[in-house]
């Protein structure tokens, strides 16, 4: 155990508000298992994953959700963010497919236990399980046909809004579309195009978050009295040294990051340095996308994950842009073009790393992200600001025996440090920040 723990320090207490939502977060692939149980229908991931690792048990939360809930109140837990498996409430996903009414029975039930239980249901619509009929059928988000994933994605939320909207007041649209694109790109979609496909998907997925908040605002939330926003990840990027060309590369990783999203849904135009960068491949949207995409968030919800260092630019973008690209030069690209280390011009490590190299404990990495977000798009749409996702991953903790894995010290140590400085956002910086949700309640895979 830590002995530093702020939980044990008079001077942090009663730092946060008493409505401040603290609770975890869960993504219904990684979790649920069953994926052929009760009408399922399959997924992306069920064949992408077919021959991995993969999400077919899982944790089996389809079958013990009420384990979850326990833990979750044993925790003192006022919220859960949980995610709905498209293809498990409508399995061929189609806005005129069938309903599976055992699926929507599934998270009726778990919402009604977790409101019982006191714990408030933070609902995302959509974690990355595309039903796999919707990819055969028309390239899914990446379909030249914008109107056809718009319209199917806008008649599943309907459901969830119909079914579910009585009970939950919080919804998320899409889980991180910036990480969808850079899976999408590593064999998850077929015939992916480096030059193009980015873009196409991006703007899709965008119109599918528009839309759906569109139809919310319009039909269901005076009504239900609920908020409704979009989750984007961003990683904090450091220059590695005082130089312009450093400072230049740690903006160009926050606007590829972050802005690419961010900015046409809270500033109403897309991000300029891409714009500048990528050209005519970056399509613009049209004035009456525009008055759908604009604004089109009550709340900014957010993850923020780690911190990383960058040496000047290291590829040119059309360079970065070749179908044949490595994977690691994939996702330098979609890190902005820059070469990022995790360490410092005298070979000091930024911080404790994680699995895969993924993830490093930095925690002033976690509020410099806090305070970018504040500045450039919650203060200015007069929102609040929701942690709906923040976690480490420890190498090798699924070889580990209970014991080890029970003494988790790292981890311990992670959330220590970035709660001290979610609170420190709070109380110094006066940030609106009114929920934190740790990575993950359970989780056990390796991604």
């Amino acid at each position: 155990m830590i002995t530093d723990s702020i939980a044990s320090d008079p001077i942090y207490k009663d730092s946060l508000p008493s409505d401040f939502l603290h609770g975890y977060s869960s993504a219904s692939y990684q979790i649920e298992g069953g994926y052929q149980q009760d009408g399922r229908g399959l997924s992306n991931w069920d064949v992408y994953l077919k021959d991995r690792d993969n999400g077919n048990d899982a944790v089996d939360s389809y079958n013990r959700w009420k384990e979850d809930v326990r833990l979750l109140k044993q925790y003192g837990c006022n919220v859960y963010r949980f995610s709905i498996s498209w293809s498990r409430v409508k399995p061929l996903g189609g806005k005129d497919d069938p309903v599976n009414e055992k699926g929507i029975q599934y998270y009726s039930d778990l919402i009604d236990a977790l409101l019982e239980a006191g714990i408030e249901p933070f609902v995302t619509i959509y974690h990355w399980d595309l039903p796999l009929k919707l990819q055969e059928r028309y390239n899914g988000f990446s379909t030249l046909d914008s109107s056809l994933i718009v319209q199917d994605f806008a008649a599943y939320s309907k459901l969830l809004f119909e079914r579910f909207g009585d009970r939950v007041r919080d919804w998320i649209t899409i889980n991180e579309p910036h990480a969808v694109t850079i899976m999408s790109s590593t064999g998850l979609v077929p015939d992916w195009s480096m030059k193009t496909s980015p873009w196409i998907m991006s703007k899709n997925l965008l119109l599918c978050h528009a839309n759906t908040v569109d139809l919310y605002r319009r039909e269901f939330q005076a009504q239900q009295g609920g908020q409704i926003g979009i989750t984007l990840d961003c990683d904090w990027f450091e220059p590695i040294d005082d130089s312009p060309e450093a400072k230049t590369c740690a903006e160009q990783g926050v606007a590829y990051f972050l802005g690419w999203f961010a900015d046409p849904v809270y500033k109403g135009h897309l991000n300029p340095l891409l714009k500048e960068q990528i050209g005519d491949n970056y399509p613009d949207f049209s004035p009456d996308e525009w008055k759908l995409v604009k604004g089109s968030s009550d709340l900014q919800v957010s993850i923020f994950r780690s911190s990383s260092l960058n040496h000047g630019l290291k590829y040119d973008t059309q360079a970065k842009l070749r179908d044949d690209a490595t994977l690691q030069d994939k996702f330098e690209f979609f890190c902005g073009n820059i070469e990022v280390t995790p360490r410092g011009k005298d070979g000091t490590m930024i911080g404790n790393e994680g699995n895969l190299a993924q993830v490093y404990d930095v925690p002033w990495g976690f509020r410099k992200v806090l305070q970018h977000v504040y500045k450039e798009y919650a203060k200015p749409s007069g929102i609040k600001i929701y942690v709906t996702e923040n976690g480490f991953t420890i190498t090798g903790e699924t070889k580990m025996t209970t014991a080890e894995r029970v003494n988790d010290v790292q981890r311990q140590t992670y959330f220590n440090g970035y709660i001290k400085q979610l609170i420190n956002a709070v109380r110094e910086d006066g940030m609106p920040v009114a929920g934190y949700m740790g990575w993950s309640l359970l989780d056990n895979l390796e991604w």
